[in-house]
């Protein structure tokens, strides 16, 4: 008999990609959960895979999650901490409001009795620091929801991913050098040699989720990191010309120009302690895989981009 995967922001980087891997199975009855259906992007699914359900939930609002999933054998269940809405609550004083989605997901799946779910989560920056740093509130409500599922192991069958340090990033913190207005110029906090465990979001985030509901019994209980490797920093610039051919570097910037205490007890994390506490077990199964995860220069060939806009 099919079974059928419920995704949660299907219409996402995380949840577009774990729609498109198991669609291109062919194993799977697939729901795509968005806000709205009648949005372009619920509109683009549909025109791309017209067999795929769409059904609309709001992840605050628990009894239209559990409309969405009923009838699910797994759930994909994914978070969003840089949002409006949330950001607006944990302004107000609710720092829980990103685990409150977590919760209600799982919450919502066991209510209508779905047997397992892969949830997207991260390591406690708090933890992985000895409590150093303690205000990134995106990786520990993250972690609170993944220790969240395993209390309900009694309950339901869940995995957690980790997704590391998105590729997709890079784009975003770009911009042509006022040097000679010709180079692309990519730029972080990090010092240039700074080990961090990239990944390709949009590709890659889903071919590690379908391996993983092909092996289940593997992975229940315990998370997983989801990444290709460890890469210095500033090996996405020398990838781009790799890829390109046209002029690139890496720039590390002071942390004040984030403008943000959240993102700055970020990176001064990663450079101190690791995105993932330096684990490496997940290469070794990464090894296993049937599944090749997308490098940098692939990245950029893949993405056909050749720098931002002047």
């Amino acid at each position: 008999m099919t079974q059928t995967v419920a995704i949660i922001g299907a219409t996402g980087l995380q949840g577009g990609s774990v729609l498109h891997a198991l669609h291109a199975t062919g194993k799977y009855k697939l729901v795509a959960v968005t806000r709205d259906v009648s949005s372009e992007s619920a509109k683009d699914i549909k025109a791309k895979y017209p067999n795929v359900e769409l059904a609309t939930a709001d992840i605050y609002d628990p009894a239209s999650l559990e409309k969405a999933f009923k009838g699910a054998d797994y759930v994909f269940g994914v978070t969003q901490f840089f949002q409006p809405a949330v950001l607006e609550k944990v302004g107000a004083g609710n720092f829980d409001a990103e685990f409150d989605q977590g919760k209600n997901i799982i919450d919502a799946a066991i209510a209508v009795g779905v047997k397992n779910i892969v949830m997207s989560t991260l390591p406690s920056v708090k933890e992985l620091s000895g409590g150093k740093y303690s205000r990134v509130l995106h990786f520990d409500g993250k972690y609170k929801i993944e220790e969240y599922l395993n209390s309900k192991a009694d309950k339901i069958c869940g995995a957690a991913v980790r997704v590391g340090y998105y590729m997709e990033n890079y784009i975003t913190f770009s911009r042509i050098s006022p040097d000679d207005n010709d180079t692309v110029e990519f730029s972080s906090p990090l010092p240039p040699t700074t080990k961090i465990p990239l990944i390709d979001t949009a590709k890659d985030t889903g071919g590690v989720v379908a391996y993983i509901l092909d092996n289940f019994d593997d992975f229940v209980g315990k998370p997983f990191e989801v990444s290709g490797g460890y890469y210095e920093a500033q090996d996405m610039a020398v990838a781009f010309t790799e890829a390109t051919g046209k002029p690139a570097k890496y720039a590390q910037i002071p942390h004040a120009y984030l403008n943000s205490e959240e993102l700055t007890q970020m990176f001064k994390s990663f450079e101190e302690f690791g995105f993932y506490g330096h684990k490496t077990d997940f290469l070794e199964i990464n090894e296993k895989m049937d599944y090749k995860h997308t490098t940098p220069a692939e990245f950029w060939k893949n993405r056909g981009w050749t720098g931002p806009s002047q």
